[in-house]
């Protein structure tokens, strides 16, 4: 009779040699950003008319992760754990807003803002967007949705006033199943809506005061 020990231990190299063959073949995660194009042609002001903050950007909890999220019908959600995001999704957001607004106000000087309203440049006017995001996904192969509510507060004197407040309803189609063209619709509504804040403020900074 063949000892016991010589069977059992051979079969259990094998099935470690099997588990380790299954889990060594996991697929990678893969890593998105919202990435607008840079734009080299505009040269950068030699002087500012008024200095524009862009922030904070709030986001809803179930936006709040590294996963990609995306609609299926009404009310369901999926959470891609092999597609996240390279950043946190306000700072993406954010960053991409500033692109939008510098495309339209190239004369004006934009800074993003991450969290509290940092002191400004002296300018004599400047002025913040804080924006709420309430809805920002998409179905693969369908629309993506940013709803957002954004407002205008102008700092002058040291002293910040509410010019007004706006919502902002966004849908861009998604050309392809991926996630990859899912975050490419997301890009584009983020970047009409920092081009539709540009339009409304731009006669608001440029005004000139007796």
């Amino acid at each position: 009779m063949i000892p016991y020990r010589f069977i059992f231990f051979p079969l259990v190299a094998c099935l470690i040699c099997l588990l380790a063959g299954c889990f060594g073949t996991s697929l990678p995660t893969r890593f998105y950003t919202l990435s607008p194009p840079e734009n080299r042609s505009a040269p950068a002001p030699a002087t500012y008319d008024a200095v524009l903050a862009v922030g904070p950007v709030n986001i809803p909890n179930y936006l709040d992760r590294r996963q990609i999220v995306s609609r299926t019908g009404q009310n369901g959600i999926v959470l891609a754990e092999l597609d996240q995001w390279g950043g946190s999704l306000d700072d993406e957001i954010t960053r991409v807003l500033v692109t939008g607004i510098a495309e339209r106000l190239g004369s004006l000087h934009i800074a993003a803002l991450f969290g509290k309203f940092p002191a400004m440049a002296d300018t004599g006017r400047d002025y913040r967007i804080p924006v709420k995001v309430s809805r920002f996904d998409g179905v693969r192969g369908g629309t993506v949705v940013l709803n957002a509510v954004w407002s205008v507060v102008e700092k002058r004197d040291k002293q910040e006033k509410y010019l007004f407040t706006q919502e902002s309803a966004i849908t861009e189609d998604v050309a392809g199943d991926g996630y990859e063209a899912l975050v490419a619709a997301m890009e584009r509504a983020v970047g009409k809506l920092g081009r539709e804040m540009a339009d409304r403020l731009a006669p608001l900074i440029q005004k000139v005061d007796p």
